[in-house]
């Protein structure tokens, strides 16, 4: 846009010097041919000039269009957090997830999942069909005192509309405790930071952690849902659908499984 204002400008000044000779001829007259030619650059001239404006006036429309993507983006998530915290608010237990008998026993064996598409550094273009996971789902354990503190401030980040930093203290929190309840939350809100920062495939990434690696967590029919909403908006209609069916069918009384309804019905 700045190159296209520098060009903008150097026209303009180039009718200035055209102009200013014919200003300053103090009545002196042009041969017919000089005074075409000397109209015809000034029309060129001005047909660049017009050209660059509109090209100008162009890029500015996408810009507005980029930015008014980011604000709904940033909406969307200050929606979720306030009902998330209106959820919080009737609950006795903050951000506490629910883990399944078997995903808290140490001898449970390795399941059969369904495994998301994980994606490195292009969107994947098809989840990849029910398969047994090379590595099991992870044994969580509740979170000691201190690590549910760390959680809690690395969400209030998010609470704080600071999502470069809830980011990076959500992937430390990863990092340091990889077994505790608490970490497939973490990894959710993972996914969601990556959409609000535009990175589809590193959302679906980490939604995909979730579905894999925290069988039985809480997260998992909301992390199964949003891989379906990132796939529609990056294009892939046919995988959002699986997606989606996939919820209703897993987890038929979650919420999840009632927005994934409401999207199925809006596709007839």
């Amino acid at each position: 846009m700045i190159a296209i204002k520098k060009q903008a400008s150097a026209c303009v000044l180039g009718l200035a010097l055209f102009t200013a000779p014919a200003a300053n001829a103090e009545g002196a007259a042009l041969s017919p041919n000089a005074a075409a030619d000397l109209l015809y650059q000034l029309e060129m001239l001005q047909q660049e000039v017009s050209s660059l404006r509109g090209r100008l006036e162009e890029q500015e429309h996408e810009l507005n269009k980029m930015r008014e993507r980011q604000r709904d983006r940033y909406v969307d998530l200050d929606r979720r957090i306030s009902l998330l915290l209106t959820q919080q608010a009737q609950s006795p237990v903050v951000g506490t997830a629910v883990v399944s008998e078997a995903d808290s026993s140490p001898d449970v064996a390795t399941p059969t999942v369904v495994a998301s598409p994980v994606v490195t550094g292009s969107v994947a273009t098809a989840p990849v069909a029910s398969v047994s996971v090379a590595t099991a789902p992870v044994v969580l354990q509740a979170p000691a005192a201190n690590v549910e503190e760390s959680y809690k401030a690395a969400y209030e980040l998010i609470r704080n509309k600071q999502f470069d930093q809830a980011k990076a203290a959500f992937e430390q929190f990863v990092q340091q405790h990889p077994n505790v309840t608490l970490t497939g939350n973490a990894y959710y809100w993972l996914g969601e930071l990556e959409l609000v920062l535009g990175n589809p495939a590193a959302a679906i990434n980490q939604f995909s952690v979730v579905v894999n690696k925290f069988v039985g967590h809480s997260k998992v029919a909301d992390a199964t849902y949003k891989l379906g909403i990132v796939s529609d908006q990056i294009g892939q209609q046919d995988i959002a659908v699986q997606y989606m069916q996939r919820v209703v069918s897993d987890f038929p009384d979650s919420s999840a499984a009632t927005k994934a309804t409401a999207y199925l019905t809006n596709l007839k």
